[in-house]
């Protein structure tokens, strides 16, 4: 896959999801020093501002684990209206049409539905560019909102995993739901 058709800007009626860069660090710290964004997962919170810089580095340059098969593609949302950034989507695209994803809405600006409009642009990607036809998110069993949002989009749980930690704070229990695509 080329560089140009890996990293590019989507849009929404209401949104503009960039591809994430080093750059946006600084717009994006005060929003991700926000204790609460890492509700379901406090061990994955950047402790400053160079390290938030880091990990949108490591991102920029697409999955850290050269001998997979996978590709990481990432985004921030930003207002088509105000210009602000509203929150991220991310994709992980593995072998046999499958792609990984996640979404989450900085705390000022939930319950606007950015979320469900930022997976479904995000979705629409992984189908008609990269040829998904499995989509799965996982999510902590006590995270409401990101259970309605993939309900929402069709999504249907297909597994719940007791004793989840992988990173995420103490262990708890993580939802994984589907959605499988039709050919396009």
């Amino acid at each position: 896959m080329s560089e140009s058709t890996a990293r590019h800007a989507l849009q929404t009626p209401r949104l503009v999801l960039e591809p994430t860069t080093p750059e946006h660090a600084r717009e994006a710290w005060p929003y991700l020093d926000d204790e609460r964004m890492w509700e379901f997962f406090p061990d994955l919170r950047p402790k400053t501002l160079d390290d938030l810089r880091a990990l949108y580095r490591r991102w920029e340059r697409g999955s850290p684990f050269p001998n997979r098969n996978e590709t990481w593609e990432n985004w921030l949302c930003r207002s088509r209206e105000t210009g602000l950034l509203l929150g991220a989507t991310q994709a992980t695209i593995v072998a046999n049409d499958t792609a990984h994803i996640a979404y989450g809405i900085y705390v000022v600006h939930r319950r606007n539905g950015y979320a469900r409009e930022a997976a479904h642009a995000t979705i629409e990607h992984l189908q008609h560019v990269h040829g998904v036809r499995r989509v799965l998110a996982e999510m902590d069993v006590r995270n409401v909102a990101s259970v309605a949002v993939a309900e929402s989009l069709g999504f249907r749980h297909v597994e719940t995993r007791l004793g989840v930690r992988r990173g995420y704070g103490p262990a708890t229990g993580e939802f994984v739901y589907e959605l499988c695509l039709t050919r396009a």
